[in-house]
């Protein structure tokens, strides 16, 4: 494990690494997912699915008095005050983390911060390459080869930090690439899956052990838990993988 993700292991309890994304199509199925889940998971991830079936906002107000909220919106490369408003709302909600997609320039980043006024959340997430794509999926999209992926990883990470982002969703071998370079930004790994899960449509999927051992701050489970037999059983698997993680490094 790289230095700099070891000393990154120790002041966040296992418990609070895993997110759980609550991607299902009603409000009703998420609070019975998390009303499931009760105090084995204090993190969850909300996405466009749950937007667009409304009822986003209560939910949102709900989860936040007691657990911590993700919203996963990846703001583009919009109007900046409109990016701004958009923030602003988020930390009135109280939500912990945000993400902006990788079309986010750096002017809709500065936006983005100044939509907070000076509060600490939501920190911004920005999402360095979906998991579901890989170096291939990059070249194709880009025109560039696929050995210049992490170089292009690299340069629009360090101008999304440069601009104020607060860290980085990202994927596979990548996180050691990043919690390298940028050794105290929050770096968290979404398309994680359990040894013999299936790796579904995420191309460079991470067992938790993994994901932890290269330096992910948090990690991002869903259909491996949703999909359970026993979701409080899985969930509680997949934090002992974490702490067993954890206590390897030391």
């Amino acid at each position: 494990m790289p230095t700099d993700a070891r000393s990154k292991l120790a002041p966040l309890p296992p418990r609070e690494r895993l997110i759980v994304a609550l991607d299902v199509p009603t409000t009703h199925e998420a609070q019975s997912l998390v009303e499931e889940l009760g105090p084995s998971v204090s993190f969850y991830k909300i996405g466009l699915e749950l937007l667009m079936s409304g009822g986003m906002e209560s939910l949102v107000r709900s989860l936040a008095r007691e657990k911590q909220v993700f919203v996963d919106l990846k703001l583009p490369g919009d109007i900046p005050e409109t990016v701004r408003r958009v923030v602003d709302l988020a930390a009135g909600l109280r939500v912990r983390f945000l993400t902006l997609s990788s079309s986010a320039e750096p002017v809709t980043i500065k936006a983005a911060v100044a939509g907070r006024a000076g509060r600490s959340q939501p920190q911004l997430l920005y999402v360095s390459f979906l998991s579901s794509l890989d170096r291939a999926d990059f070249a194709e999209t880009t025109g560039q080869g696929a050995s210049e992926f992490e170089a292009d990883l690299e340069r629009r990470t360090e101008r999304a930090l440069a601009a104020g982002a607060d860290g980085f969703i990202v994927s596979g071998r990548e996180i050691e690439l990043l919690r390298r370079k940028y050794p105290d930004a929050v770096l968290v790994s979404p398309g994680i899956r359990p040894t013999g899960s299936a790796q579904d449509d995420h191309k460079r999927s991470c067992t938790p052990a993994e994901a932890i051992a290269l330096g992910a701050d948090y990690i991002v489970v869903g259909r491996p838990i949703r999909n359970a037999p026993n979701r409080r059983d899985a969930a509680e698997r997949i934090i002992a993988e974490i702490e067993g993680a954890i206590a390897g490094s030391r």
